[in-house]
């Protein structure tokens, strides 16, 4: 089997308010298929990275598989057995400073979150134990300072670089959590891990809890202002993915998480251009009226995970082909693990 790799960026993005919930996407809007020789168009759910499998002596575009992008990617792999949530807060100038009341009702949000998240898990006989850790220094103090390059997280985002100058905060915060951790004593290995950006924190933090999915997320303190949380890098395979969260509510942070394991938003928007994801919105709005990753501002205990969401997280191996078919077109189909 050959594969074929169309790299996009993407980043999946949700505000406080359903109205303004808008996908910013970075890169071609459109994923081109490969497929017997023949160019088949198709909009993949937001621009997701997709690879094309090309088999030997098939004669029809329709044996063709679709891999969609998230999933089993990255460091956030399949959304089972043993997953670390590593929270990092940080306070800025611009941003509400981080009480000792915030911190902890934020903590506690993030493990309503992980129950809820584990029972529906529990729910599908999917084993998974999601264990919650965060920075804290030698002084006990929990947030970090670091000021982002546009004063907000909106403004630094829809702004040139965007994504790249994100990120760069991103690793400035993630050499200082990484300091806690002292110097790295193994002495199986010959590079040691050293204080320098999210993909050394990540392998440090798998390195003590002993497990390869740690989601990163970061917490900036936004509660009652109008701005977004956004996932970043979760169908790339050359930059480590994390989210940062601007709000403490329990869907919220449910919502960002799942997308660290595949999950795509299913809700509309304003910039949903291309009329293949207006009509898969529509349809999936429809399908799944109690969709977390379609209605992530209503209360966490009215909501549930769908069977598109299921496939992405890797929690059932194959798709149904009436959702295929509204991903895809029907041209192709999606790949089976």
């Amino acid at each position: 089997m050959r594969f074929l790799i169309f790299r996009s960026s993407e980043v999946w993005i949700s505000s406080k308010d359903e109205l303004s919930f808008i996908p910013h996407i970075s890169g071609m809007p459109y994923a081109l298929f490969l497929c017997m020789n023949k160019v088949v168009s198709i909009f993949v759910l937001s621009v997701v990275l997709v690879s094309c499998a090309f088999r030997g002596g098939m004669k029809s575009p329709l044996e063709d598989e679709v891999h969609i992008a998230t999933v089993n990617n990255n460091v956030c792999k399949r959304l089972k057995d043993k997953v670390i949530l590593y929270a990092i807060f940080v306070d800025s100038r611009y941003t509400n400073p981080w009480t000792e009341h915030d911190i902890y009702s934020s903590i506690d949000s993030m493990k309503l979150a992980i129950e809820w998240i584990e029972k529906q898990a529990r729910d599908r006989q999917v084993p998974l134990d999601i264990e919650l850790d965060f920075h804290q220094d030698a002084k006990d103090i929990i947030p970090i300072e670091a000021n982002l390059m546009r004063q907000t997280l909106s403004k630094t985002l829809f702004n040139s670089n965007g994504v790249r100058n994100v990120d760069r905060w991103a690793d400035k915060v993630a050499k200082t959590a990484l300091v806690i951790y002292g110097r790295d004593t193994s002495k199986v290995t010959r590079t040691k891990i050293v204080p320098k950006d999210r993909e050394r924190l990540l392998a440090r933090v798998r390195d003590v809890h002993k497990t390869d999915n740690v989601a990163l997320i970061y917490f900036i303190n936004n509660y009652y202002t109008d701005e977004v949380s956004v996932a970043i890098h979760t169908a790339q395979d050359h930059d480590p993915e994390y989210a940062v969260v601007s709000f403490k509510e329990p869907a919220t942070i449910a919502h960002e998480f799942l997308h660290l394991f595949g999950a795509l938003d299913l809700y509309k928007s304003p910039f949903d251009k291309a009329k293949q994801l207006r009509k898969f919105k529509s349809f999936a709005m429809r399908e799944f009226p109690n969709e977390i990753m379609a209605f992530p501002h209503r209360g966490l205990d009215s909501l549930g995970i769908s069977p598109l969401t299921e496939y992405l997280l890797g929690w059932d191996r194959e798709l149904d082909e009436k959702y295929s078919d509204m991903i895809t077109g029907g041209k192709v189909r999606v790949a089976k693990y």
